[in-house]
């Protein structure tokens, strides 16, 4: 009887414990539709344990023109989450925005992941 229970409470906990990310460095999706004027948030974080290249690059392009109008190169912080607010857009004007992250997985491959952030009028 006391080996069924150990073993039903160990069922549950397992049910119940967090599903643990598998990538190393975690990226931040930024807000798909962000009014304007509002900031876009990017964000890098590595996982405790981590080993291996934790530099991400980050970088926002306007979507008309194509220019990059911000980028940063970071280490991603372990255990902790470090974060950027960029502006409505190239120079302010709520054009529509992609964001990049390039960095490097666990086993030494590259990512990609872009997001596309829309920016809607506030209606004044």
């Amino acid at each position: 009887m006391r080996r069924a229970t150990i073993l039903a409470a160990a069922a549950v906990f397992s049910l119940a414990a967090p599903a643990v990310a598998e990538a190393a460095v975690l990226v931040h999706a930024p807000e798909r539709s962000v009014s304007c004027g509002g900031p876009i948030q990017v964000g890098i974080f590595a996982q405790p344990g981590t080993t291996g290249n934790r530099t991400v690059r980050i970088s926002a392009f306007d979507r008309a023109s194509g220019k990059v109008w911000w980028k940063r190169t970071a280490t991603a912080p372990i255990g902790r989450f470090r974060s950027w607010l960029l502006p409505s857009g190239r120079l302010g004007r709520c054009g529509t925005t992609t964001i990049v992250y390039r960095g490097f997985r666990e086993d030494g491959s590259r990512f990609t992941s872009r997001f596309t952030v829309r920016f809607r009028d506030e209606g004044a």
